[in-house]
């Protein structure tokens, strides 16, 4: 029973808050397979269309679950008791459930009142968002001053592919991947001018730079190259979404899987960039 407790100990609740090891993240990445797979089928055995409108009513979720991540590494507001429930991967299953929440209310008022439930869910996911505002205080600008000019060198990088390749990247793909861009560029910020360690433990390897780097054999301990995380998100990122594009599945779970591909860019370029500009 103790090395069970250890085992546990070691890969999930220590780490939990400050470092992913490598089998706390395949732990993780086979949680968010199978949640994902259950969220759509849920979402197909309710009829809702996986659209715009859709994408709209999740965005103050996907922007609440970042705000809040970083607010929480600064102790800020109700996130100052350092709960484990407000950290990754927790808060994103908190989030998700907040957000089925409000779209079984959205439902509801649609049935009664008429009104489309994308437009209620919306305006429910800005409420935490308002009060994430009231306690936010940006006190290192240069940091968000520097990210704001990468993103639009990778802005106009992406979208000028788009213009000549539009086969090759296409106007939605460029935009779900500059959303992973704001996650690079504010991981590369942090770790080149702040001093920052990458949680993650194959970006932290690559950039060398992984906040629990002494647990590492000496072979992955490379020297720090924070520049190194703009490569899997410029290569990686549009190649799955290529494959997304290429499948043989309806347009439906198409647009599901973006959506997913863009909260894992966004939500996480979110909290980087306020993580950094917080301090």
């Amino acid at each position: 029973m103790g090395a069970l407790e250890d085992f546990i100990s070691n890969n999930y609740l220590t780490p939990l808050c400050h470092y992913y090891t490598p089998i706390g993240t395949l732990t993780y990445g086979i949680i968010l397979v199978v949640a994902v797979a259950g969220i759509y089928k849920l979402l197909e055995r309710m009829k809702i269309d996986i659209n715009k409108k859709f994408f709209i009513a999740l965005l103050p979720f996907i922007v609440y679950g970042g705000w809040t991540r970083a607010l929480r590494d600064h102790a800020s507001g109700i996130y100052s008791s350092q709960s484990w429930w407000w950290c990754s991967p927790p808060i994103y299953i908190l989030i998700a459930s907040i957000a089925l929440l409000s779209l079984l209310v959205g439902i509801g008022i649609q049935k009664y009142f008429k009104i489309d439930y994308w437009k209620t869910m919306f305006v429910i996911g800005l409420l935490p968002l308002a009060y994430n505002l009231t306690i936010t205080n940006l006190t290192r600008l240069n940091s968000v001053a520097f990210i704001f000019v990468l993103m639009i060198f990778w802005s106009a990088i992406l979208f000028g592919v788009n213009k000549y390749k539009p086969n090759l990247l296409t106007k939605t793909n460029a935009g779900i991947t500059l959303a992973h861009m704001l996650d690079a560029s504010s991981s590369f910020v942090a770790v080149q001018f702040f001093s920052y360690c990458e949680q993650h433990i194959l970006n932290g390897i690559l950039m060398g730079s992984y906040c629990n780097a002494g647990s590492l054999p000496a072979l992955l301990q490379l020297p720090q190259m924070p520049w190194m995380i703009f490569l899997p998100k410029l290569i990686v990122v549009p190649l799955v979404l290529q494959m997304i594009d290429k499948e043989k599945s309806d347009q439906r779970f198409k647009n599901f899987l973006k959506i997913v591909v863009l909260i894992l860019g966004f939500a996480l370029g979110i909290r980087d960039m306020l993580t950094v500009a917080l301090a």
